[in-house]
């Protein structure tokens, strides 16, 4: 489609640039030629207009392949190595009080924001951030499968919103939004709008009849003086709007082409025709209230940023009757603005994890199970790793066995087996499909201790800093819901005695308290603990294997303990001598 415009754009080019010049040709050889007059200079330049006319369509059509393409490479992006190249991140939705964030890799680079997301709105990234770090009800996570599976084959939505050109301004116009779209509205009285809008009227003729000679000019400075004394008596609230809508429009401008697309859009699903009502009510529509809005805005700007408007800006009072208009759109429409930007968000979100399950069709939905809390998944694996490297394991918790221990030399795949369940049940929490052949799953708290360092600034010690996470992991399961808790090298900070009088002081709490989950270590002391729990836990195990010097793993999980630890090889490779 792109190679096609592109020809008929060159094509019509051409064509423009040979009638501009045979109108310059008859503009110069033949106007003021009393035997040929301004006939032939005023046919070319008609075509001329027509050529420039026909361009117009094929420009814009042009200018939107040009961002479909776009779009379609990264979704082709995705589907390879490369996504972690993809634009946002998402790196700012990282918080220090939400320690699974980091552990599972859900922001950032290489991140499973990164390449869920493919929102346009900052709003609606926001929402996606939200969805990903807050635990659902199992009727949530049922419902938002339900929307985004409609949504999954909705190819061309997603490419017209691709169309779209993206905003830079949603930082700011979010501000605008928390403030001054929920404030009271403040309209200018009636009395001055109307007093300025006919010294207004009043000024244009004046205007007119001076640039004819008919009119003294000294005249227009009593207009615009009164003008500026009515605008004195405003002053608050034209500074008001203004600082309000500084650098909003653009933001405006998207939504309002986002809230068309979703309005206009046929929805197959009942749950997602529900969220696109709240676009409408009555015979008014999201997308043409905030594209007026977003007219008035513009014009306000350039009424106090363009040099050469501001003169008749002010003589017409355009300042008062636009800070006027603006005010009376808030009081009408001011917190509708709030519920029309959280539902674009909404739908965007959607369609970002319908185009997930669109990308990974191999994968499954989950079954959120209502009752006794349970993890059961079939062939699991990592969601981000490439389908060619990812191992896949089976993995049962319940009520009567809570907790597996995974032991295992380095390497192996511990680590990894911790983040696939994190992470699939993240994307469960958001109604997508995650990457196992089966996966049940209870809308679990989840808590995890994984990557843990010590802090110099903060006076923390490795331990300390591991105490202080599983202290957070037990606090949890004083919550509403039942606590998935995924530990990684338990307690590996200490002594060998203390660690295993420690661990299994920790492990007890934890599934005394209804919780269930994965410890890994690397001490195979600690693989003693499910003797002394009454049955409640199972030993599971990594293995590696050194063929010819070099150390090779298969990533499968096996039943029991690890026999042997590769450390000590390990470290031979690398030349050590031990």
């Amino acid at each position: 489609r792109l190679a096609s415009l592109k020809k008929t754009d060159r094509r019509l080019v051409r064509i423009r640039t040979v009638l501009f010049l045979v109108a310059i040709v008859c503009g110069v050889c033949f106007v003021g030629d009393k035997r040929i007059g301004t006939l032939p200079f005023a046919v070319s330049a008609l075509l001329l207009t027509a050529a420039i006319i026909l361009h117009r369509p094929v420009l814009r059509r042009l200018r939107d392949a040009v961002h479909v393409r776009e779009w379609y490479s990264l979704c082709l992006q995705r589907l390879t190595s490369r996504w972690t190249e993809l634009p946002f991140d998402g790196a700012e939705f990282l918080r220090d009080d939400r320690q699974s964030s980091q552990d599972l890799d859900l922001f950032g680079r290489g991140s499973l924001f990164q390449k869920l997301n493919q929102c346009r709105i900052r709003p609606a990234q926001r929402l996606l951030a939200d969805w990903m770090t807050r635990v659902p009800t199992a009727e949530d996570i049922r419902r938002r499968q339900k929307q985004a599976e409609s949504l999954r084959e909705e190819l061309d939505l997603r490419e017209r919103l691709a169309v779209i050109e993206d905003a830079d301004d949603w930082e700011a116009t979010e501000r605008t939004l928390s403030k001054w779209a929920a404030a009271p509205s403040a309209p200018v009285a009636f009395w001055i709008v109307s007093f300025s809008g006919a010294l207004g009227i009043a000024g244009a003729l004046m205007l007119i009849l001076a640039a004819a000679g008919l009119l003294p000019a000294s005249l227009l400075l009593v207009v615009l003086v009164s003008q500026m004394s009515l605008m004195f008596l405003v002053r608050s609230q034209i500074r008001t709007v203004v600082t309000a809508v500084d650098r909003v429009n653009d933001a405006f401008g998207q939504l309002s082409r986002i809230a068309a697309e979703f309005e206009s859009h046929t929805f197959a699903s009942p749950l997602v025709q529900e969220i696109q009502q709240r676009l409408t009510a009555g015979d008014e529509r999201a997308s043409e209230q905030i594209r007026k809005l977003s007219r008035r805005i513009a014009w306000l700007n350039n009424a106090v940023r363009n040099q050469f408007l501001i003169p008749f800006a002010w003589l017409c009072g355009l300042l008062v009757l636009l800070t006027h208009r603006i005010e009376s759109w808030r009081k009408i429409h001011g917190p509708t603005l709030l519920l029309w930007i959280d539902t674009a968000a909404e739908l965007e979100v959607l369609l970002s994890v319908a185009a997930w399950n669109f990308d990974h069709s191999d994968g499954t939905l989950p079954e959120v199970a209502d009752g006794e809390p349970v993890l059961s998944a079939a062939m699991l694996g990592h969601p981000l790793l490439p389908i060619q490297a990812c191992v896949r394991n089976d993995v049962e918790l319940s009520r009567e066995r809570p907790l597996m221990i995974i032991s295992g030399s380095n390497m192996s795949g511990k680590s990894t087996l911790l983040r696939s369940i994190g992470t699939n049940l993240v994307l469960a929490w958001c109604g997508a499909r995650v990457s196992a052949r089966q996966f049940r799953t209870t809308p679990f708290q989840l808590g995890t201790v994984m990557r843990v360092s010590d802090s110099l600034m903060e006076g923390r010690s490795l331990f300390f800093s591991l105490v202080q996470r599983l202290r957070q992991v037990i606090d949890l399961t004083s919550g509403a819901g039942p606590v998935l808790f995924l530990v990684d090298e338990i307690l590996h900070g200490t002594n060998s005695n203390d660690r295993r009088r420690g661990a299994e002081a920790v492990i007890r709490t934890l599934l005394n308290q209804g919780a269930l989950g994965l410890v890994t270590t690397h001490d195979l002391e600690l693989t003693r603990i499910v003797d002394s729990l009454e049955g409640r836990a199972s030993n599971f195990h990594f293995q590696d294997q050194i063929v010819d010097g070099r150390m090779t793993f298969d990533f499968r999980l096996r039943r029991g303990v690890a026999e042997r630890s590769n450390a000590i090889e390990l470290m031979r490779m690398m030349g050590l001598e031990v």
